[in-house]
C-alpha cells in the first residue's frame, strides 16, 4: 500500500450512478484512472460527494475495490469514508477498505444522535486501534451538525495512526484561528487540511492540504491553480481566483451534493444525478454551472 498522508491536492470523486440508481463502476474506474493521471496528489472515495450515506456496506465494497485497481500502479494513493451511524458499522467498513487495497481511511463523528467528544474518540481510538492504515479526522458540520473541537482533534492525532485533521469553519480568520490551535496542540507532522471550495479559493494557503470535490470534476484546473499557489505566482493566482469566481457563486446557492452531481456531469463524467430522495439541479443551475465551468476551463488554456 502507498504511504497516504492527506497532503498537496486531495481529490474526492462522486461515486457514478447509471440512470435508476445503479451504480456505474465502469464510470468510476474510468474517473480514478483519470485522476490518477491528472496531477491530483491523492484521491479520496466515499467522502460526502461520493453519496457514501446512500449505498449499502456491500456497495461501498464494490466501489472501494473499483477505485483502488483503477489507481494500482499510478503512485497516487487512494483513500476511503469510512464514516457510518455505530462504531461497529465503522469498524466493518474500515476492515473491507483494508483488505480491499484501501491506503488510509477517512471518518467523520456521524450519528443520528449528536456525540459527545468521549463517544467520537472512543470511536476513533476503535478504530485506530483496529487497522493499520493511515486515519483522517474529518469536520464536516455541515453534514453531521457537529462541529469537531480543535482540541479532542489534536489530542486523537497522538494515536499512531491519525495523521491528519480536515477542517472547514466560516471564515478564513476562524479557520486559521483553529489551525493555529490545532498546531499548537498536535502531534508535530500531523497534516492540516481545508474542505471549504470557498475558503481553498480565497486563501489559496498551499500550506494546508486542499481537500475538495471540485478537484475531482476539474482536476487538471485545480492542480495547476495549487502549482500558482506553490510557486506564489501573484498573477497566476488572479487569474484563477477570477477564473473559479463564477463557479464558487453558483455552488453557492446549490445544495451541495445535486450540485457536484451536475458540476462531474457536465465536466464529462458519465453519471445521473444523486439517488432519491435527493433531487437534481433545475435545468436552469445546470445551465449556469456548465457556463461557470466554461471560464474555469478558458483559464487553463490562457
Amino acid at each position: 500500500m502507498l504511504s497516504m498522508r492527506f497532503s498537496g491536492l486531495v481529490a474526492y470523486p462522486v461515486t457514478p450512478f447509471a440512470p435508476g440508481g445503479v451504480l456505474d463502476l465502469e464510470a468510476l474506474s474510468q474517473q480514478v484512472g483519470a485522476l490518477s493521471e491528472s496531477g491530483v496528489d491523492e484521491i479520496c472515495v466515499l467522502g460526502t460527494a461520493g453519496s457514501f450515506a446512500y449505498l449499502s456496506n456491500d456497495e461501498r465494497g464494490d466501489v472501494v475495490r473499483t477505485a483502488a485497481a483503477a489507481a494500482a500502479g499510478s503512485g497516487v494513493p487512494v483513500g476511503v469514508g469510512i464514516s457510518a451511524l455505530t462504531t461497529q458499522q465503522v469498524l466493518e467498513l474500515a476492515w473491507d477498505a483494508e483488505n480491499s487495497g484501501a491506503d488510509a481511511l477517512v471518518v467523520n463523528p456521524l450519528s443520528y444522535v449528536a456525540l459527545r467528544s468521549p463517544e467520537i474518540a472512543d470511536q476513533v481510538e476503535t478504530v485506530a486501534s483496529s487497522v493499520g492504515l493511515p486515519l483522517c479526522l474529518d469536520n464536516n458540520p455541515a453534514t453531521t451538525g457537529f462541529v469537531y473541537p480543535v482540541d479532542l482533534a489534536a489530542e486523537l492525532t497522538h494515536l499512531e495512526n491519525v495523521v491528519a485533521f480536515k477542517d472547514t469553519a466560516d471564515s478564513a480568520r476562524a479557520l486559521q484561528n483553529r489551525r493555529h490551535l490545532f498546531d499548537q496542540l498536535c502531534e508535530p507532522g500531523t497534516s492540516f487540511g481545508v474542505a471549504s471550495p470557498q475558503l481553498i479559493i480565497d486563501d489559496a494557503d498551499p500550506s494546508m492540504a486542499w481537500h475538495t470535490g471540485l478537484a475531482a470534476a476539474l482536476p487538471e484546473e485545480f492542480a495547476s491553480f495549487r502549482a500558482a499557489a506553490v510557486a506564489q505566482d501573484r498573477e497566476a493566482l488572479a487569474r484563477w481566483k477570477h477564473a473559479f469566481a463564477p463557479l464558487i457563486d453558483v455552488l453557492r446557492w446549490e445544495r451541495p451534493l445535486s450540485s457536484i452531481y451536475a458540476l462531474n456531469d457536465v465536466c464529462g463524467v458519465r453519471t445521473a444525478a444523486p439517488r432519491r430522495p435527493i433531487h437534481p439541479v433545475t435545468s436552469q443551475s445546470r445551465q449556469r454551472i456548465a457556463e461557470a465551468v466554461q471560464v474555469v476551463r478558458a483559464a487553463l488554456r490562457a
